[in-house]
C-alpha cells in the first residue's frame, strides 16, 4: 500500500472540520517542502520533523486536487533532498552538540520524520 495515502488519521484524538481551497492547499505545501528542503536555518528541524506537521501535510496533500499524481512523485526517494536535510542535521549538532541522538535507530527515525513526504533511502 501506498504510505503516502495510508495513515491513522485519529491517532492524536478526535478530528477537526476546516475549510480550504485549493490555492490555500497549494500554499501550505509550498511552505512545509520550503521549511524541510530549502530553509537553511537548522532551528527548522524542529518543525521539518514535527509528527503533527507532517500529519497535518498528509492530510492536506490527500485533499489536493493532485492528490493521485503526488503519491506517485512522493513515493520515489529524493537523494539530492535527503544530502540537504542530513547536511543540515550535521550542522545542528556541531552548533548544538548536545542535540545528538543516542542510537542509530533514533537517528533514522529522525531521518525518516524530516524526509517526509518522501521515502527516506538511507534506511537499513
Amino acid at each position: 500500500m501506498n504510505p503516502f495515502i495510508e495513515q491513522d488519521d485519529e491517532r492524536d484524538g478526535p478530528l477537526r472540520t476546516i475549510e480550504v481551497n485549493q490555492a490555500e492547499i497549494i500554499a501550505f505545501q509550498k511552505a512545509m517542502l520550503y521549511l524541510k528542503f530549502a530553509c537553511e536555518e537548522t532551528d527548522s528541524l524542529l518543525y521539518a520533523g514535527s509528527d503533527s506537521l507532517n500529519s497535518l501535510l498528509y492530510k492536506i496533500m490527500k485533499a489536493s486536487d493532485m492528490a493521485e499524481s503526488s503519491a506517485s512523485f512522493y513515493n520515489q526517494s529524493s537523494l539530492m533532498n535527503e544530502t540537504f536535510v542530513e547536511e543540515k542535521l550535521k550542522r545542528l549538532e556541531q552548533e548544538q552538540p548536545y542535540v545528538k541522538s543516542s542510537t542509530h535507530e533514533q537517528t533514522q527515525q529522525w531521518m525518516k520524520s524530516y524526509m517526509y513526504p518522501f521515502p527516506y533511502s538511507g534506511e537499513k
